[in-house]
């Protein structure tokens, strides 16, 4: 089309705003992605307590205080959970009107995209701006896909917890079992969920 005035006062005002959506959907997943990587951490490492604890209990072979140390790692992974736990806490808090307003703006920018574009081709417009729908199409399942990859990640840092051996001559600490249970209630208490107001 040509340059008009109208036209001019159109794209000034509309593009800023799709690119300020785009990029504050972004700045939501990559927050999801620090979160992530915290968690993906946590289970690393539970999984490498959970190996020393089976190597412990298969072989026999341990130090003094193993019982001991055991129980001030898993405190510590459950400090760091703790400290995830209210990150994500400041995200929902700062992010929850935000992300419902995004949200809903990429999904009515589709819609009238998609009417439009149906109406283009039902009309024979020769018009080669489909192509501009793409990105709007990928960001709602980039922030699905963000919060999903780490809501599924909890229920691996459970089970690793849960495959530490406490039952064994080398890991016999009550007080291993008591933490075990301490933080499997935290788990169970401090649920890592993503969503914008419920």
């Amino acid at each position: 089309q040509a340059l008009t005035q109208h036209m001019l006062l159109f794209w000034s005002t509309y593009e800023p705003l799709v690119w300020l959506t785009y990029l504050r959907n972004l700045q939501f997943v990559l927050h999801l992605e620090l979160l992530r990587e915290q968690l993906t951490g946590l289970e690393r490492e539970m999984g490498l307590l959970a190996e020393y604890s089976r190597f412990a209990s298969e072989t026999g072979r341990s130090f003094p205080g193993f019982e001991s140390f055991l129980r001030r790692r898993l405190v510590q992974k459950q400090r760091i959970y703790s400290h995830v736990y209210d990150m994500l806490k400041c995200f929902q808090g700062a992010f929850n009107f935000s992300i419902l307003a995004v949200l809903l703006t990429i999904n009515i920018r589709i819609a009238v995209d998609c009417y439009f574009m149906y109406y283009s081709i039902y009309n024979n417009v020769i018009n080669n701006d489909y192509y501009l729908i793409v990105p709007a199409l990928l960001e709602v399942p980039a922030f699905i896909y963000a919060s999903q990859s780490c809501m599924v990640v909890v229920p691996r840092i459970a089970h690793q917890l849960h495959n530490i051996v406490t039952d064994s001559g080398c890991c016999s600490c009550p007080d291993l079992s008591l933490q075990i249970q301490n933080f499997s209630l935290q788990l169970l208490h401090q649920p890592i969920r993503i969503d914008c107001l419920g």
